[in-house]
């Protein structure tokens, strides 16, 4: 290698260090605007990406909290982190976008070393591994605000599971006091809500389609429950 290459590669790997680093202080910036952020983050001691998980854009898999006065917020904190290769998709703030689930569950103030043993934590952690995954996540919230999921086999209070075990989330339910976008270094990202649904909700997503999957987020608008993820709440449908 030219000592020209040389020199245009160290130079591009300390612009995305440097990117790296302005990207994670934003998001935590933001989020301090919210609530009050912990100091150390939620992340593995062995990357799941070595064991064939799907590979975040920085490598870093991390989660932070986020305790409101009645609520906590888990949101993940990687997803728009800017691709680890200089090359890669030059001046993209990796996906575009990192998912956050707010709840009540007072649980959730205790310490954070047990967060990733709540099912709020393995709910927004499934949701991060599948859009890692995806190609053009980015793509679908652009072309629908709302969209949905659906799990199976995670422990979430048991009037969210149907009678197949099956579990919905609404996806992009715009919160009262969280932006739907952060300007990072790049560019803008997506903040993307879920909310966890009852049976009948999902059902009526599954008969509906777009058209359901905006009424449903209407009506939690209107309800004025918005995109918190209640533990005990009666069904709107």
């Amino acid at each position: 290698m030219s000592l020209f290459l040389k020199w245009k590669q160290k130079k591009q790997e300390k612009e995305a260090e440097r990117v790296l680093e302005e990207s994670i202080s934003k998001r935590k910036d933001y989020w301090n605007t919210i609530g009050h952020v912990d100091g150390d983050v939620l992340t593995h001691l062995l990357n799941p990406m070595f064991f064939g998980g799907p590979a975040w854009p920085s490598g870093r898999q991390t989660f932070i909290r986020v305790q409101k006065t009645e609520t906590v917020i888990l949101a993940s904190d990687g997803l728009s982190d800017p691709f680890q290769s200089p090359e890669e998709k030059s001046r993209k703030q990796g996906k575009g976008l990192e998912f956050y689930i707010e709840c009540d569950d007072e649980s959730l103030r205790g310490p954070l070393s047990d967060i990733q043993d709540h099912w709020a934590f393995d709910l927004l952690y499934q949701m991060s591994q599948n859009a890692a995954a995806h190609p053009n996540i980015l793509e679908l919230f652009m072309k629908h605000d709302i969209l949905s999921i659906e799990f199976t086999d995670l422990d979430v209070p048991s009037h969210f599971v149907n009678e197949n075990g099956e579990i919905g989330v609404l996806l992009g339910v715009q919160s009262p006091s969280v932006s739907v976008s952060l300007s990072l270094p790049y560019e803008s990202i997506k903040l993307i809500s879920m909310k966890l649904l009852t049976p009948n909700e999902l059902e009526y997503v599954r008969e509906h389609g777009a058209q359901g999957r905006r009424q449903l987020a209407e009506t939690f608008q209107l309800s004025k429950s918005y995109h918190i993820t209640m533990t005990k709440r009666e069904s709107l449908i």
